[in-house]
């Protein structure tokens, strides 16, 4: 026996099996129960500021005392603000990420850091304190660049 179904559960069902079949098609064969797994390139430091120093690499703990310095009284001699506000921040997060040994996490807010560091008006007055702070970040990169390698 056969039922007629109704004209608007008729409409439903074909919105559904349209919006099911957009979904198979926007996967391009890819699976969407059972995505692939997420990968990303892994973090290099800035070359620029790898490049800057010179020598063997200290380790990264090692650098941990310096980049307390530079996140504290070293940004505070740079005013303050959102722009300093975001390198002491990213500055921070980078020594907990090596505290714990998360490199590439490191790496990615270094990066951030020397852009903040970048942003932050260039005035004769905070030129030794950008320059310190510059140098702690170069030494950092070189020690992770040493740790993460090519």
């Amino acid at each position: 026996m056969l039922e007629v179904l109704p004209e608007w559960q008729a409409r439903f069902s074909m919105k559904c099996w349209f919006v099911l079949l957009l979904a198979v098609v926007a996967c391009n064969g890819e699976s969407p129960v059972a995505p692939e797994a997420f990968s990303r390139k892994p973090c290099r430091p800035p070359v620029n500021l790898v490049s800057m120093v010179t020598g063997p690499a200290f380790a990264p703990s090692a650098m941990r005392s310096a980049l307390l310095h530079a996140a504290g009284p070293m940004t505070a001699a740079l005013g303050t603000g959102a722009d300093v506000q975001a390198l002491q921040d990213a500055i921070n997060i980078v020594i907990s990420d090596i505290g714990v040994s998360k490199y590439d996490g490191a790496c990615r807010l270094l990066s951030i850091a020397a852009g903040a560091l970048d942003a932050l008006p260039d005035t004769p007055a905070t030129l030794p304190d950008r320059d310190g702070i510059r140098l702690i970040l170069a030494l950092t990169a070189q020690s992770l660049a040493e740790v993460i390698g090519p």
